[in-house]
């Protein structure tokens, strides 16, 4: 059975909008084509994917069950396509992740020595939300990641690149946000703010877990992303720590960043597959055995 991308495509307009009309004009189809496909569909994969009258559009169960199936696919056709003009205009390409601030204030000197070793070299950037952590880079869809440490790390090599004091996120009205820096007994019992969908390691470091004292905390409140971590330590919900770097990249007026003396840094470190041997990544470690060279940083001991 052959179903074809582009009807994946229509299932999934139709299956966000639950309205063919409004479908058909994201697509910048007619309603009747649109509804053509849905039908052929349905006939390939012999079962309703809509419950549908003149009136409403509602998803069957097997429709609910083949969105998650239907964006995979559209997903590797739209890579695939990708790859292939790059191929046919001769261009080559590296992608590379980064969450938040990627690989801190030496994001920007790898990628500008990065383009200057190769300027033919076609550079795309990939912000990933911290739940994705290394998924992008072993499913194949990226050449290389900047993540901090810790991680699940198998499959991949890493380079640990450098390392940063973490700091506190506190209200700007907390009794400490005026500090010049605090240890961390000082924040231990408050309410903590975590990252969400991470992997566990990964939520335990931000929130220092186990505790020196041996115990540990459970998040009071649990974020996606920088914007929503600032808008709720502002809100008063609780207090977070996060990397030095970060303020650089993210302000809010009603948040201050301390560092904290005596916990652990935080180590942002490339990965890539094990395996992967293309010329683009050895280009990408030379610039950032450059750039560390240049700001004097030295990459930490393991």
């Amino acid at each position: 059975m052959y179903v074809s991308p582009q009807a994946l495509r229509c299932f999934l307009a139709v299956a966000d909008e639950l309205h063919f009309g409004r479908a058909a004009t994201l697509l910048h189809m007619t309603g009747p084509a649109l509804s053509q496909q849905v039908s052929r569909l349905e006939k390939d994969l012999r079962f309703l994917l809509f419950e549908r009258n003149s009136r409403h559009v509602e998803l069957t169960e097997a429709g609910r069950a083949l969105i998650p199936q239907a964006r995979a696919v559209v997903a590797a056709n739209e890579t695939l396509l990708r790859w292939r003009e790059s191929v046919r205009l001769g261009r080559r390409s590296i992608d590379i992740g980064f969450m938040a601030t990627g690989a801190g204030l030496l994001t920007t000197a790898v990628l500008d020595r990065l383009r200057s070793a190769d300027p033919d070299l076609h550079v795309k950037l990939h912000h990933l939300e911290w739940s994705e952590q290394l998924a992008p880079l072993l499913a194949g869809d990226i050449d290389a990641v900047f993540v901090r440490e810790p991680f699940p790390a198998e499959g991949v090599r890493r380079r640990r690149i450098l390392s940063e004091r973490r700091v506190a996120v506190l209200a700007h009205d907390h009794p400490l946000a005026a500090r010049e820096s605090i240890r961390f007994a000082e924040i231990a019992t408050e309410p903590f703010i975590s990252s969400s969908g991470g992997p566990p390691e990964w939520t335990d470091f931000w929130m220092v877990n186990p505790r020196p004292d041996g115990t540990r905390a459970e998040p009071s409140l649990a974020v996606s992303t920088v914007e929503e971590l600032l808008e709720a330590v502002a809100a008063g919900a609780g207090v977070t720590t996060t990397p030095e770097s970060l303020p650089t990249y993210y302000r809010h007026p009603l948040v201050s960043f301390v560092p904290i003396d005596d916990i652990s840094p935080s180590v942002v470190t490339l990965c890539t597959l094990e395996g992967n041997r293309r010329p683009e990544l050895t280009t990408l470690q030379d610039a950032i055995g450059q750039a560390c060279h240049q700001a004097a940083v030295k990459p930490p001991m393991k």
